[in-house]
């Protein structure tokens, strides 16, 4: 009797840490708000906008006359829809990564070659779709021509047809380029979607690594490199001011800040209404993901240090080739600053999520 009784109790207990074991699995974090709110709330919106402002830049250059206040009109929807790209570079996957879009090669490539740039003018004889105009095409092109000397030069540049003419056909270029991936995403929304688990292929694996991989953008190609931080084969690469992003409109610094608020508002889950929804954070919540570079909270610690990196930025009241210049012990603070995050997200973040990184960076880190 004792013996039957000690069978049962053992059962009972088997059952029950079973059942503990069906509870803890079925705990685990489900993706699919994650992947709904990105999607509605912050991909379709972020590329419909980019969309409105190429189509004003059209606009803008269409309604240029020659004058001094159409070409302020014209730089600032420049500077505009610039900024409107840096919301959208991060979702370099789906229709985005297809060959007919491959958008951040053909929308910015930088820095821009403008001895390829007047080349092509000169010759008018270009193709737009081949790589090797990748630094004479897209924001990079159009910010050498928009902005690379006083305004009264580039007026009389911009009197030349052959060069209205070319900046329509980068404009173009993208426009049509966007426009695709646009209407791409009405049906891609479903197989991002369905993309479930954690495989290479997966929308959370593609979230995760382009989310990473934009981040490493900012951190060593529109920071570290011009700065002189960065190394290429282990081997320290020379600071050079004319590999920053946005150069001639001097947008480099407020290019950054707007990439990475981008980024954080993705982490966050927040939506382009301003409705703070699901995101990365809410899932390391769920995980209660502890972090191995400060103590405690992963999720908190990242959110903390997108802080940190924007404020230490808005601390400068000029553009960064100038204080590459004149300061570059607060440069260095700045880009250890944006180092830090790294690990955050290359190990730990990475780590809870159980996906593989798939892309990595010229430097190695």
């Amino acid at each position: 009797m004792v013996r039957f009784s000690f069978l049962v109790l053992s059962f009972s207990a088997l059952l029950m840490c079973n059942s503990c074991g069906t509870d803890t699995v079925d705990s685990q974090p489900n993706f699919n708000d994650l992947f709904v709110n990105t999607a509605d709330n912050i991909i379709v919106p972020r590329y419909a906008k980019l969309q409105t402002e190429i189509i004003n830049l059209s606009g803008a250059l269409e309604a240029f006359d020659g004058t001094e206040m159409k070409l302020s009109s014209l730089q600032n929807q420049f500077i505009e829809t610039y900024h409107a790209w840096q919301r959208v570079s991060v979702f370099e996957f789906g229709p985005a990564a297809e060959f007919s879009a491959l958008l951040r090669e053909n929308c910015n490539t930088f820095p821009a070659n403008p001895i390829l740039i007047e080349a092509n003018i000169s010759l008018e004889n270009y193709s737009l779709d081949i790589p090797s105009n990748y630094k004479a095409k897209g924001f990079s092109a159009l910010d050498y021509l928009f902005f690379h000397a006083h305004k009264n030069e580039l007026l009389v540049e911009l009197s030349n047809p052959l060069r209205l003419a070319y900046a329509k056909d980068c404009i173009d270029d993208m426009r049509s380029r966007i426009s695709g991936v646009v209407t791409s995403w009405d049906s891609y929304r479903t197989t991002f979607l369905g993309a479930e688990g954690n495989d290479r292929n997966s929308s959370l694996s593609l979230l995760f690594n382009q989310f990473l991989f934009d981040y490493e953008q900012i951190k060593r190609n529109k920071l570290a490199l011009p700065s002189g931080f960065a190394t290429q084969y282990g081997i320290p690469l020379d600071a050079d001011t004319a590999l920053v992003e946005g150069l001639y409109s001097k947008q480099s610094f407020a290019l950054i800040v707007t990439n990475l608020q981008a980024l954080q508002n993705i982490y966050l889950g927040i939506g382009e209404d301003g409705i703070d929804g699901v995101g990365m954070y809410e899932k390391l919540k769920e995980y209660n993901a502890q972090s191995t570079v400060v103590e405690g909270d992963l999720a908190e610690a990242i959110q903390n240090q997108f802080e940190v990196c924007k404020g230490l930025i808005a601390g400068f009241g000029n553009d960064l080739p100038f204080e590459i210049q004149s300061n570059i012990a607060q440069i260095q603070q700045v880009s250890n600053e944006f180092q830090k995050m790294v690990p955050m997200l290359k190990n730990d973040m990475r780590s809870y999520l159980s996906v593989t990184v798939t892309l990595t960076d010229s430097d190695g880190d």
